[in-house]
């Protein structure tokens, strides 16, 4: 690579959300689709337009996520809601699903220094839900996961959730991340992917 274009790259790849929270309906979307995110296998021929968009955004970005290290969030909160799932047998998948990233994320966590300690994390919980300012958000579960994802400092909440979470976005727009669906996500990570095949780049 030409020494003219790394400073320039670097300083794109710098703005990649590379910390995103998954709301639960993420989890339960991949835990549903994985085959098709994760091997690529042709796509249900009852799937609506917005499923197959997102699955290929997921598939896109685990494949990218081969050369970038994508760090996955979760929290406890995504539990209290994966454990209310009412059929036993689709419960316990999904908490199985969920353990598997939350032992990714712990050991993400554990790694990194750039994360609040439970009193800060707390107190950050506390004055975003005091302010009001996600009350237009009816339900307190995904109050309290947004919480999470700031607390995480995640770039970016993903979700799937259009009628009572993204409908209301243009209502959250001052918030400190980015609330995306899957196929946004993938919009945001697409030109350092392309970056990566144009100049063998990999994200380090």
């Amino acid at each position: 690579m030409d020494a003219e274009w790394v400073k320039p790259i670097i300083m794109e790849i710098d703005q990649i959300p590379y910390r995103v929270f998954l709301d639960t309906s993420v989890v339960n979307f991949i835990l549903d689709y994985g085959e098709y995110i994760h091997n690529g296998v042709p796509y249900p021929e009852d799937a609506s337009e917005r499923i197959i968009s997102d699955i290929e955004a997921l598939y896109n970005i685990f494949l990218t996520g081969q050369r970038a290290p994508w760090q996955l969030a979760v929290s406890p909160s995504t539990f209290k809601e994966v454990i209310s799932t009412n059929a036993p047998s689709r419960r316990f998948h999904l908490e199985n699903w969920f353990l598997e990233i939350w032992d990714y994320w712990r050991n993400i966590v554990a790694s990194n220094y750039d994360l609040t300690n439970s009193i800060e994390a707390e107190d950050i919980r506390i004055n975003l839900l005091a302010s009001g300012v996600l009350d237009i958000l009816s339900d307190i579960g995904d109050r309290l996961l947004i919480c999470d994802a700031i607390v995480y400092k995640a770039q970016c909440f993903c979700t799937r959730d259009w009628n009572t979470i993204l409908k209301y976005r243009e209502h959250l727009k001052n918030l400190p991340i980015k609330i995306v669906t899957p196929k946004e996500w993938w919009f945001l990570i697409r030109p350092y992917f392309d970056l990566t095949l144009d100049y063998g780049y990999e994200f380090i």
